[in-house]
């Protein structure tokens, strides 16, 4: 029931077309784990994992110039 409110939540937030990422980080922000989180998101842990450190480095790169 948990996921089900943590997914309606996304859509009515209007997350339905953001990136998988900014997606993953809201479900997280609920309190879901990243693998729950992936799994919803039709994605799995190791690759949700390595797409939010990709997003980071590119803000951090994107920051510093």
């Amino acid at each position: 029931m948990a996921r089900a409110l943590a997914y309606q939540a996304m859509h009515l937030a209007g997350l339905g077309d953001a990136t998988i990422v900014k997606r993953a980080q809201f479900l997280m922000t609920l309190g879901l784990p990243r693998a729950d989180a992936a799994a919803m998101l039709g994605s799995n842990d190791e690759s949700l994992r390595v797409q939010i450190n990709q997003a980071k480095r590119k803000a951090a790169t994107a920051d510093a110039k």
